[in-house]
């Protein structure tokens, strides 16, 4: 049986999700409609929003649902035509993007206070977009550092928050975002659905026309099924998110056991502030799709970047941009999540150990032939 570690990747369905969802199937829930029917649909259509709107600490009247984190920045990202984003984005922020100028990071792949400052100065940005977390390291951003500077330059502030999202505290109000992006299938809920939070809607131009749901900001019928799913994996981190100490533990367990083995290991953003379930871990002799495979094949589900993109392995922008292009195509990353025991990740470390010990030694038999 496979054991699951690419959390970041998307997560398992909750069982209580999936009997939320499971109790709408069938009747015809149309929110927009106008008798019974819909305005069951409409209760249970707010209903999600008000479980999101407390979880992230906005006001219901500032979620605006969408299929995913992906539409949620695109909504964003499309009316400006001068963005200054982060060198690590998602490619989600970056497609989305017209002709961005980009952020400097550190080698830790935190984002250079003194040098968005700069590039403000010198490109007069009409937006900043900064993600919370990234996907691959699960380096946390200095968010409220990077706002300060925004409000200092009058610079519209947005965030991709779709990693941090159950993992870290969200407080829209209180971190001075005017937007930010979520979605579903990151925290157990459903995939095709997310969110998208402004401060002020009323000003943001939709991209989808049509019948005008959503408070006219995103035409088309909801998905509502998607939507419930949502609101109730939402529900469930707001009201009991005690797991995510366990998951540090075992995510801290696991790199303690690879190191002790390994004592020069390289796990990026190690020394700085980290979603507690991520290791990006470098392996010298073997690029990241075979450890992908050898990995799967021994039974460990884990992935090489980001999963975003239709199954391509391909070098990581997150880490050139942190000045380590050597490991950019060979690096791996493990995410654990509330279904993962301590076993699963002894079992893994045991196994790393082993794949890294045996490409070390195969290298060193091909140098001394």
């Amino acid at each position: 049986m496979s054991i699951y570690l690419d959390y970041n990747a998307t997560t398992p369905l909750r069982d209580e999700v999936k009997k939320e969802m499971l109790d709408i199937m069938g009747p015809p829930l149309n929110a927009s409609s106008v008798h019974s029917f819909g305005r069951q649909a409409k209760t249970h259509l707010e209903n999600a929003r008000t479980s999101i709107s407390n979880f992230v600490n906005a006001n219901s009247d500032q979620i605006i649902f969408t299929s995913g984190g992906t539409e949620a920045n695109s909504m964003i990202m499309q009316i400006f035509k001068r963005p200054l984003i982060s060198s690590i984005e998602h490619d989600a922020v970056i497609a989305s993007s017209k002709n961005p100028n980009f952020i400097d990071v550190d080698s830790n792949g935190l984002v250079k206070i003194d040098d968005l400052e700069v590039k403000i100065k010198k490109f007069n940005p009409d937006i900043i977009s900064v993600m919370w977390a990234n996907n691959e390291t699960g380096v946390i951003q200095p968010i409220k550092d990077i706002v300060k500077i925004a409000k200092k330059y009058k610079v519209y502030i947005h965030c991709d928050a779709v990693q941090a999202l159950g993992k870290i505290d969200i407080d829209f109000k209180a971190s001075g975002l005017n937007s930010l992006a979520i979605s579903s299938h990151k925290i157990g809920g459903p995939v095709g659905v997310g969110a998208l939070i402004v401060d002020d809607p009323y000003n943001l131009n939709p991209i989808i026309l049509g019948g005008g749901q959503e408070r006219g900001h995103r035409s088309g019928t909801e998905n509502l099924i998607g939507i419930v799913g949502f609101g109730s994996a939402a529900r469930k981190i707001f009201l009991d998110n005690s797991e995510i100490n366990n998951i540090m533990s075992l995510q801290k367990k696991f790199e303690k056991l690879i190191k002790s083995k390994l004592p020069n290991i390289k796990i990026f953003g190690e020394n700085v502030p980290r979603l507690p379930n991520t290791t990006c871990v470098y392996m010298p002799h073997m690029n990241a799709d075979a450890q992908v495979i050898a990995m799967d094949l021994k039974g460990f589900s884990v992935s090489a970047g980001s999963a975003c993109s239709s199954g391509k392995v391909k070098s990581s922008h997150v880490l050139e941009a942190m000045g380590a292009k050597w490991a950019s195509n060979k690096s791996i990353r493990i995410s654990s999540g509330w279904q993962n025991t301590k076993n699963d990740l002894e079992k893994l470390a045991q196994f790393y150990v082993e794949l890294y010990k045996r490409t070390e030694n195969k290298e060193k038999e091909i140098i001394n032939a």
